[in-house]
């Protein structure tokens, strides 16, 4: 074989085989690290049928600095399963559930290995058991030094900055309004009530939301994400392997990541104009979605889709990124969401789950949107399972320095 030339197996079909989830709380205190990874991975391969010798590989999400542990492919071998196989971690920060099953992918396509277990935990480090230094505390340390010194940790305050500043832009271009932007928090929040593994299952209003604490205008307590623990696994197979597996594979029709600028958080203020004018917009998101649309074939995602799963952070970041993803004109993502059109039962149902407003374990994130479509195309999306037939849907990651992972899942092949 010439250089530059692929064979037939370096383009293997590759399908989801296997799913873990753990529920998900606030603090899993009676488990630790390791035995709430294992949990998730046990579930993942009795869902397939597998034992850990049938897995030929696994790769390990990570962030070192929310977990406090360095090398923790190391530290997680045995109850990863990776004792004496290959074994890779990933970091790359909210990003890496996403990224830890795109290289599972890419490993299966490639025929570097059959059956591919991806894994990703959240356990959050105690404070020091004399202090009163809360977790959030901890987390937004850990969060701000991952901000170059100089040109980012002047300007943001960790996520609540950054979803600001668009927030912000957003109402000014958009005429968005408190109570519009609350409507969508409330639909997450029904979402998420009817997700037995979800975090937050609080029923609640409009008044509730426009009346929650103020962080950084017009971004409210509700408006953000919690701090989760918990763990998933995905199992990956050859197709192959997949038809000997299961006769309910999710297939993996595409994936793409884009990244965007490493200071992207200053970028948004430093336009030399009025931020105020600047686009309420996630890039990487607006190309990821040219690519993956362009590669197969979807013109309109209202129509072609039946689900989408975005990692949505805040309850802004959602009504930009639908406009971003294509769902309707600029400025229209609210309205959308008065017409009851991303219910769970609307024309394009968006975060069934009830999104990452009401679980973020971090680590996990990405990877959670991913199994969601999953399970709604299996049918076993539970009590929020979107009704009839699901075919076909997206899931989108996020990165803190505005990189977009992204996969297309469908339940067919043609």
């Amino acid at each position: 074989m010439r250089r530059g030339e692929r064979s037939d197996d370096m383009r293997r079909n590759v399908a989801i085989v296997g799913i873990g989830m753990t529920p998900m709380k606030t603090r899993w205190r009676n488990l630790d690290r390791n035995e709430l990874a294992n949990m998730a991975i046990r579930e993942a391969l009795d869902d397939a049928g597998l034992a850990m010798t049938d897995i030929d590989e696994v790769t390990l999400s990570d962030i070192d600095y929310f977990t406090g542990v360095n090398n923790s492919i190391m530290w997680l071998a045995d109850d990863l399963g990776a004792y004496m196989k290959n074994g890779v971690k990933y970091e790359t920060g909210g990003t890496v559930g996403g990224s830890s099953c795109h290289a599972a992918i890419h490993h299966v396509a490639a025929a570097a290995s059959d059956v591919v277990l991806a894994s990703a935990t959240m356990k959050i480090p105690n404070p020091p058991a004399d202090s009163n230094i809360p977790i959030g505390a901890m987390a937004q340390a850990a969060l701000s030094s991952g901000f170059h010194p100089v040109w980012e940790r002047f300007c943001t305050i960790g996520a609540a900055g950054f979803f600001a500043i668009l927030a912000s832009a957003y109402v000014h271009q958009s005429g968005c309004t408190e109570e519009a932007a609350a409507a969508c928090r409330v639909k997450a929040a029904r979402n998420a009530q009817l997700n037995e593994k979800a975090h937050l299952k609080m029923p609640l209003t409009t008044e509730d939301v426009v009346n929650s604490p103020l962080l950084v205008w017009p971004l409210r307590l509700l408006h953000m994400c919690p701090t989760t623990e918990g763990s998933t696994a995905v199992i990956f197979a050859s197709e192959e392997k997949a038809r000997e597996i299961t006769d309910k594979p999710v297939w993996v029709r595409d994936i793409v990541t884009i990244h965007s600028s490493q200071f992207y958080t200053t970028s948004l203020l430093m336009t030399g104009k009025d931020p105020m004018d600047s686009p309420a917009s996630l890039p990487s998101l607006v190309k990821a979605c040219e690519v993956l649309y362009g590669r197969n074939n979807i013109n309109d995602p209202v129509e072609d889709l039946d689900v989408i799963e975005m990692y949505d952070p805040s309850t802004w970041a959602e009504l930009i990124w639908m406009e971003d993803m294509g769902l309707c004109e600029r400025g229209g993502a609210w309205r959308m969401v008065e017409r009851g059109e991303t219910e769970i039962e609307g024309r394009i149902p968006v975060n069934p789950s009830g999104g990452v407003v009401s679980t973020n374990p971090g680590t996990p994130s990405t990877m959670i949107r991913y199994i969601e479509v999953a399970l709604q195309i299996r049918g076993e999306a539970g009590a929020h399972q979107i009704p009839g037939d699901v075919r076909r849907g997206v899931a989108t990651g996020f990165g803190g320095t505005g990189w977009t992972p992204m996969v297309l899942l469908s339940r067919d092949l043609d």
